[in-house]
């Protein structure tokens, strides 16, 4: 079975959003996922200005919902480096993915949204500074390891460390 995971990332902040899974991306589907992602536009701070995709037909249905809001951006064919972010989040979610057995969609969608969460709130990303798209307050100096706690994600596949709570 192949499964289809339809996601935007902001280039700015490297936030990403998960919008759905399915193993049939139909045009009626990627229209309403279109119009999911308007909603969630207006529920974030950043501004979108351009959407950028490739060449694949599905994607015209999300031209059609999306390119009153922003300008429509295709990348040239066969060039996956021209949209380098998002192939470095599919690298980051496949490397978790191979690790899992998946019994279907909604545990695929379940598992999509767990990295999106890490990637928005535990991950720094080089090119942003180090910094996570998402606000997150960082010490003024760097904590004894006794003081630091690991916190494990989807079985120890996704890690973040953090303060250490006071008891």
């Amino acid at each position: 079975m192949t499964f289809y995971v339809l996601f935007f990332i902001h280039l700015g902040t490297r936030r990403v959003y998960v919008a759905n899974v399915t193993m049939n991306p139909n045009a009626a589907w990627v229209r309403q996922q279109s119009r999911n992602f308007s909603m969630h536009l207006g529920d974030i701070p950043q501004s979108c200005t351009h959407l950028i995709h490739d060449r694949d037909t599905s994607f015209l249905a999300m031209d059609a919902v999306l390119s009153d809001e922003m300008e429509i951006v295709r990348t040239p064919p066969h060039a996956p480096k021209c949209n380098a972010f998002a192939e470095r989040f599919v690298r980051e979610a496949r490397e978790t993915l191979d690790s899992l057995i998946l019994c279907g969609e909604r545990q695929l969608f379940r598992t999509m949204k767990t990295i999106e969460k890490h990637h928005n709130t535990q991950r720094p990303h080089q090119g942003i500074d180090n910094r996570i798209p998402l606000p997150f307050d960082y010490p003024d100096a760097p904590l004894p390891t006794d003081k630091v706690v690991c916190r494990q994600g989807m079985g120890g596949l996704l890690n973040h460390y953090e303060r250490k709570k006071a008891a």
